[in-house]
C-alpha cells in the first residue's frame, strides 16, 4: 500500500471505522470538539467522531463530487465561528471546531485542494476518509495523500477486499508511529518486561 499510494507510511488497522477513530485521537480530537464532515457519507465517519466523544457537524455537499462544497463551507464557517482564547468556537454551540474529514465518496475525488485552502484559512486540521478510494488519483497523486493522513478500507464492499481491515497512509512518521502505538495496545516500557 505504501508503494502503491506513494505514501511514506502505512499503518494497518482492523477496519476503516477504527482507523478514522485512532487517526482522530492521534491528531488531538478531544471530548466535545466538533469535527466537520459531509452530510453524505457512510455512518462510520460520524461513528468514529462519536467514539472520540466529539460532535459530528455535518456540512453541505456539492453535486459534482458529492463531497463538501468548499464555497458553502467557507460561508458556513464565516457565519458560525468566533475566535476566543485563540480557539475557533462555534458561537451557536460553544464548542471548538478542530478538524474536517474530507470524504472521497465512491472513490470520486472531492474538491480536496479547495477544502485544504478553506481549512488553512481557519486553521482547521484536515484528514481524508478515502475508504472507497483505493486506486483513485487526483493529478497523479493517490487520494489520502492530500492532507495530514488518509484512511483506506478493505471491507467486503470495497474495490480491493480482505473481508475487513484498513490502512492509514501519511507522510508524517511521528503520526504513523503514534497510530501504530495506539493500535497495538499502547504498551509502554515497564520494568516487569
Amino acid at each position: 500500500i505504501k508503494k502503491f499510494t506513494k505514501s511514506n507510511n502505512a499503518v494497518a488497522l482492523v477496519n476503516g471505522t477504527s482507523a478514522i477513530h485512532i487517526l482522530l485521537k492521534s491528531i488531538g480530537i478531544r471530548e466535545n470538539d466538533e469535527v466537520l464532515l459531509p452530510s453524505l457519507t457512510f455512518v462510520a465517519t460520524a461513528n468514529a467522531i462519536k467514539y472520540c466523544n466529539a460532535i459530528p457537524n455535518f456540512v453541505d455537499i456539492e453535486d459534482k463530487t458529492y463531497g463538501i462544497c468548499p464555497l458553502k463551507l467557507d460561508k458556513y464557517l464565516k457565519k458560525i465561528l468566533i475566535k476566543k482564547n485563540n480557539k475557533l468556537i462555534n458561537k451557536f454551540t460553544g464548542r471548538e471546531i478542530r478538524a474536517l474529514i474530507a470524504v472521497h465518496l465512491f472513490g470520486i475525488p472531492c474538491q480536496i485542494q479547495k477544502l485544504k485552502r478553506v481549512c488553512k484559512k481557519y486553521k482547521i486540521k484536515i484528514i481524508e476518509d478515502a475508504a472507497e478510494a483505493i486506486g483513485s488519483f487526483l493529478m497523479k497523486k493517490h487520494l489520502g495523500n492530500f492532507s495530514e493522513a488518509g484512511v483506506i478500507s478493505f471491507n467486503g464492499n470495497k474495490t480491493i477486499t480482505c473481508g475487513g481491515g484498513a490502512v492509514v497512509i501519511t507522510k508524517n512518521k511521528i503520526l504513523a508511529n503514534k497510530i501504530k502505538h495506539l493500535s497495538t495496545t499502547a504498551k509502554v516500557p515497564h520494568p516487569w518486561e
